[in-house]
């Protein structure tokens, strides 16, 4: 197996995870809000990774979230480099965040718009690990 394989397989259990947290989030409870800041910040921790092997397979070397990133891109394996690199300060700043605004603009990012951009990325990982 692929070390790419490998990730792909951790990240669809990591998606399944957050997908359940999407669904139970309950803005009323603090434990949902941790449940889904959690499975957010696994997924989408392999989701830049699954992205640097593909990459790597594919002969483009970059090693930090910032560069897979912006070679994706360049690369149009990635069609909205911003909403990325959105989601790569949510997950650095989710820890470091006490602003309850910010918080839950995270929070509804993370139940709407990243779900919708992770759900693409889980399809289109499907697609070539076949």
């Amino acid at each position: 197996m692929s070390r790419l394989s490998e990730r792909i397989e951790n990240f669809n259990r990591a998606f399944e995870i957050y997908k359940d947290a999407v669904t139970e989030f309950d803005i009323n409870k603090i434990l949902t809000h941790m449940a889904l800041v959690q499975s957010f910040e696994v997924c989408f921790e392999l989701a830049w990774k699954c992205l640097k092997d593909y990459m790597t397979e594919h002969g483009v070397i970059a090693n930090y979230p910032k560069e897979v990133i912006k070679e994706a891109f360049n690369k149009e394996t990635l069609k909205n480099a911003q909403l990325w690199i959105d989601m790569l300060e949510a997950r650095n700043s989710t820890s470091h965040e006490y602003n309850m605004d910010k918080i839950n603009k995270f929070l509804s990012d993370m139940c709407s718009i990243y779900f919708e951009e992770l759900t693409r990325f889980h399809a289109w990982l499907g697609g070539i690990n076949e």
